[in-house]
């Protein structure tokens, strides 16, 4: 993969499955997804075969335009080995063109990786791993264990949340952690993947709006495509689009406050616009008015307009009274959507 490509990690919902297919079709050919199954809730599914049920609905068809996608299953490591054969034996037989993820620490899921490496495997190295272990000596223990060659291998450096660092430290930090692995102009492609979203929308007061850093895109840019001559090898850039790499997963919407959000990415910063609790106004009334503000408000200066993507489009639409862009849902496709499209066009137009 060359600079121009990219590898969004989205979480295996509803909301990110319909935006891979809203994304333009131009752009689809460079972008790899990195898809994480989301952990298994007991209440919402008693079985293993239920949850994936849910996962795999119109996944393959929202992947079938993109070149190829990665697909890790850590999350669902407490379901055991199993799990892990079941999710790629699934994506299999859908006829989904997929690379396995697995690490150099984990066990769950590196036999099933392996056995469905038809096309490739990936190695997802961690950042617990870069501090607390040889890199070197547990790569190397890893390919000659299973007999295989940097050149079989996506190598995917991931920094995981930074959101609390700031561009330079990430910057030193990213050094460091590829200073440590070796082999760089070897890997079949080589990434580095860290997300600086917000865990929560807790700093954003009710009915009001707020901005934060895309550290981890001007540490990307600034640290490592403005130094690629210098480099052995410039990685491929990636990162968690609009969800920490937490998820919602352990947050129980009867009974816990949520406010309506917009969350909106721009160059350099995201744009958080919130109104009040869902319990107090429900979110089919707040999404529209928020939509408004950037469309035709206050923000409409970093609005990018109807014609920049599907995304956009669909704010313009909620903020005239459009059906179906009420929900939290809706708005999570959306600014996914708009991500993805903003990353494109940043790493498309670099010099």
């Amino acid at each position: 993969m060359s600079p121009n490509y990219y590898v969004p990690v989205l979480k295996v919902k509803r909301g990110e499955k319909d935006s891979l297919r809203a994304v333009a079709s131009h752009l689809r050919q460079r972008i790899t997804p990195l898809l994480e199954i989301v952990e298994r809730e007991s209440t919402k599914s008693s079985t293993i075969d239920e949850h994936l049920k849910t996962a795999f609905k119109n996944l393959s068809e929202s992947v079938w335009s993109y070149p190829r996608c990665f697909i890790d299953v850590r999350e669902i490591a407490p379901d055991g080995p199993g799990a892990a054969e079941k999710v790629f034996q699934r994506a299999a037989n859908l006829g989904m063109i997929f690379v396995p993820v697995t690490g150099i620490s984990r066990t769950v899921d590196v036999k099933a990786a392996l056995d469905n490496s038809h096309h490739g495997i990936a190695l997802r190295l961690t950042r617990d791993e870069f501090e607390q272990i040889n890199l070197l000596r547990a790569i190397n223990k890893f390919l000659r264990t299973y007999s295989i060659v940097p050149e079989q291998v996506d190598l995917i450096v991931d920094l995981g949340a930074i959101n609390e660092m700031i561009s330079p430290g990430i910057i030193a930090l990213t050094n460091l952690f590829l200073e440590a692995v070796p082999y760089h102009n070897r890997w079949k492609t080589f990434t580095v993947s860290a997300c600086a979203f917000p865990e929560h929308m807790g700093f954003v007061e009710r009915h009001s709006h707020a901005f934060q850093e895309r550290e981890e895109w001007i540490a990307w840019r600034d640290g490592l495509y403005f130094r690629r001559n210098e480099i052995p090898r410039l990685p491929t850039f990636s990162d968690c689009v609009i969800q920490h790499p937490k998820g919602v997963e352990g947050f129980d919407f009867r009974i816990m406050q949520v406010s309506a959000t917009i969350r909106y990415t721009m160059p350099e910063k995201w744009l958080f616009i919130k109104g009040e609790s869902t319990k107090k106004t429900l979110p089919s009334e707040q999404f529209p008015s928020l939509a408004t503000q950037l469309a035709y408000g206050h923000l409409i200066r970093h609005y990018k307009g109807p014609d920049h993507c599907k995304g956009c489009f669909s704010i313009k639409s909620a903020a005239d009274g459009g059906k179906g862009l009420g929900s939290a849902e809706a708005w999570r496709r959306i600014g996914t959507i708009h991500h993805i499209t903003t990353v494109m066009d940043q790493l498309l137009s670099l010099p």
